[in-house]
Parts: structure tokens; sequence; C-alpha cells
């Protein structure tokens, strides 16, 4: 017995208003399908966000449709309820209902009761026309695999899951036990991603455990895996930078069963063997950040960067030349993430990162650039702070803001030619709770603490 599992396809996301990034969800869902279909699998797990959102064009559901096709009939797509398919105040019928009403997927999810009450599942019945079903039983040699959906439900999860692993007991009560249950969620697990955050506890999840073999997740985009019963796939495609660095794993995940051995300590009768696989996505490429501070002028600023740019060629032929990357053995255009830092020494109105951002495009051949200036800031910030004490800036390792909006008061009277057009909401002055200096820095360092100064003041950068 075998599966797949994989999540966020969000089909129809257009990313930076480019048609190009729309087409890509569609055929990474499609190349992911393909690789998976390949080790012939008895059913495919979507635990939510299909869709990008609830309200379709006609183009996304047919694409929906045309990938959707590639599955053999046999093989069911079994499917919950992101929060980008639906809200919290759901329709009376989705594009997901639809869906499931044309034989295309079967749609999963939870009928909720009373807070401490068990959930109800209504077992599939494909001569019913109901829009979804609570569970799907896949029946194969190796035995029966029970799978049940529960519903994006945001803050309310932890409730929600309560509810779950008591409406599964009963199920089962009624239903007959099966060899192996799967659950489908659309939720973060705290800690796994620290810099994601998550809304359940490993806590929250023990009542499930007892009940559940594999919860297969969506949501957080990046592949993660806990406690060898908890898995995310990450999404197919990168849908923003930080989703593209390297130590972000993307794909779907091939799941095995097989008799569990005497040491399992799951509640069915199967125990898996899973696996993750790279999906095929578009390529972002991250070239080191660009020092500004050596330069006096603008044009000195291009030549080096245009050398910083030509310098780096030979690492993005490396990334192009990465399977994940390849679209039918064909390289393809990347997304490239352009970062300035340090201390302009000219006029920031003669900053131009249009320019610059041309310049990688026709270089790397660029389906498009994004640039971020929000660790540059100016020689005249620079020469202002050094006019402040350093003790008065910072008090007992907190960034005191009544000195730093005093600060960008006097640096906004002062008759500089850089001065002109510098608006107050250009200026990001952060309150005494949001900043702390390094311990370590607190007497020894004035100038770390001064940077730290200057970094509040820069102007808000250009995506």
């Amino acid at each position: 017995m075998k599966f797949a599992h994989m999540a966020d396809i969000h089909l129809g996301h257009r990313q930076y208003g480019l048609k190009q990034r729309e087409d890509d969800m569609a055929s990474s869902f499609r190349a992911t399908l393909k690789l998976a279909l390949q080790s012939d699998p008895d059913a495919i797990l979507l635990p939510g966000d299909l869709f990008d959102s609830r309200d379709l064009r006609p183009k996304v559901l047919e694409e929906a449709e045309n990938a959707l096709e590639l599955v053999p009939d046999d093989v069911p797509v079994l499917v919950s309820r992101g929060n980008h398919d639906e809200n919290l105040t759901p329709r009376d019928v989705t594009w997901l209902n639809f869906l499931h009403r044309r034989d295309q997927i079967v749609l999963l999810e939870t009928a909720l009761r009373g807070e401490g009450e068990a959930a109800t599942f209504r077992p599939y019945d494909p001569d019913k026309d109901t829009g979804h079903a609570g569970f799907y039983d896949v029946e194969t040699d190796a035995g029966t695999v029970r799978v049940y959906g529960l519903q994006w439900r945001g803050a309310r999860t932890d409730t929600a899951l309560t509810q779950v692993a008591r409406g599964i007991k009963k199920t089962n009560a009624d239903n007959g036990d099966p060899d192996y249950t799967v659950l489908l969620g659309h939720f973060g697990i705290e800690d796994e991603v620290p810099s994601l955050g998550g809304n359940v506890t490993h806590a929250e999840l023990r009542e499930v455990r007892d009940v559940v073999d594999y919860l297969a997740l969506g949501h957080i985009h990046k592949q993660y895996s806990s406690s060898d019963w908890i898995f995310n796939p990450g999404s197919p495609e990168a849908h923003n930078t930080q989703e593209a660095h390297e130590d972000w794993n993307h794909g779907y995940y091939e799941v095995t069963l097989s008799p569990a051995s005497e040491g399992y300590d799951g509640p069915g009768r199967l125990a898996h063997s899973v696996n993750h696989h790279h999906s095929r996505r578009r390529p972002y490429f991250r070239p080191p950040a660009f020092d500004v501070t050596p330069y006096d002028t603008h044009g000195e600023l291009f030549e080096a960067f245009r050398d910083h740019v030509t310098n780096h060629e030979s690492n993005l032929d490396s990334v192009l030349q990465q399977e994940e990357f390849l679209k039918g053995g064909d390289q393809r255009r990347p997304l490239v993430d352009l970062r300035f830092e340090g201390t302009l020494q000219f006029d920031r109105s003669e900053f131009s990162t249009d320019e610059l951002a041309d310049l990688v495009e026709d270089a790397y051949d660029a389906l498009y650039v994004q640039t971020n200036t929000s660790r540059v800031t100016s020689a005249e910030i620079e020469e202002l702070l050094k006019g402040l004490d350093d003790d008065e800036v910072f008090i007992d390792g907190r960034l005191q803001t009544e000195a730093l909006n005093s600060a960008s008061s006097r640096l906004l009277r002062m008759n500089l030619d850089s001065a002109r057009g510098l608006k107050t909401s250009q200026l990001s002055l952060v309150t005494p709770t949001e900043w702390r200096r390094p311990t370590k820095t607190l007497r020894t360092s004035p100038s770390s603490s001064r940077s730290a100064a200057a970094n509040s003041l820069r102007m808000k950068p250009r995506t």
C-alpha cells in the first residue's frame, strides 16, 4: 500500500502580478502529480490550499481539472479545505464541492459539534450528492486505510482536534477499526518552524495520536516532520524569497505501508516508511548582498555592481542546472532576490535601484528582480548619529525612542541636498520594546549601537 502526500498548491497565485507565475503554480502541480504517480500510489492526499483564493477565474478551475485528469480513476484524490480555499464563514457551495461532485476529488470535512462533544464523520458514498464526506476507506491487499479530513479552523484548531479525536473513536466503534488511520489537517505545529510560529502544540495532539497513525499537514510551506507521525511536505512552489532559502525543501511525500513490528507505537496494524521528494519549480537566485559604502557616486557604484553581477554568473548557472529547477530538461528563467547594504556616500535620490534591477534582469535573463534596501542607510544619518551620546541612545540595553525622534527632527530641518524629499513617514522609528541592544556590546561597542540606531532611521525598502 502506497500513498502520496502534497499540499499548498495555490492554483491561481499570480505572484508579483506575473501571469507566468500563475502558470508556474499549475505547471508545478502537474509535474508533482506525474512524479508521484510514477510509484503507483493507491491514493493521493492534499490537505488544503489547492486554490489560492475561493474566487476563481475560469482558467484556474480549468487548470485544476486538467491536472486532476492525470490521476487514474481508481486512485482517489483526498482533499481537505485550507484557509485559501475557504475562510471561516464558508459558502454553501465552493469550487472544492464542485470538484467533489464531479468525482475529481473526494472532499473530506469534519462535522463539529458543541465544545467537548465528539465530531461526526459521514462515510463517503459515491451515490449521494452531498458535496463532501467525512472519511474515506482505501481498501488494499495490505488492509484498510481510513482517511479523515479536518478543514481550516484557525485559532479554534485546538478545540476542534479534541472533538476530532473523540469522533474518530466513535466512528471506528460504529464502522470497525481500520488497519491504519490518516488525518488531513491545515495548521502549523508550534516550534517546528520557529520563524513562522504555529497555533497547535504537541500537547494538544496527544488525544489525536491515540487514534491517528499519520497526520498529513499543509499550511506551512516548508517541509518538516516530527515524532515519525507528523508530516508536512512543503508547497511545490516557493511563494516568496524566504521560502526560496536553501534550507526550505519543497515537494511531496511518498509513503509506503507494511505490517507493523512489535515496537510500533501507533494505533494501527500497519506502519509507514516515508520518503520526501523535491518538486519541480522555478528557481530563485540570491546573490550575496552588495555593499554600497565604498562608492562616492552612483556611477562608481553602478560599475562596481556590474562586476558584482558578472562575478556571480557561475553561481547562478549551478543553481539553474539543479534537477528540481528544470522543466522538461530545460533551464528556466530565475527570480532574483537583490539585496543592498551599507552606507550611501551620495544623495539617496541618485541611488537608482530600478536601473540596477534592469542590469540584473538583462545579465541573468531573470523573470523578475526583487530589490531590498532595508539595510542601507545614508552618510547624513550616520554623521548625525555621531553627535549623539551613546548612553543617551541606549539605556539598560534599550533603544530610546525619544532620542531618535529628536535626531530625526533635526535631520529633517537640515538644509542638505540629501534631505530634499525625505518624508517623516519614511523614517522607521521603533518602540523601546522592539529593540534590544546585545549585552556583550552594551559598554564596549558604541559603533554597533549607532549602527542599530541608524537601521531604525532607514527609509522603507522598495520591493
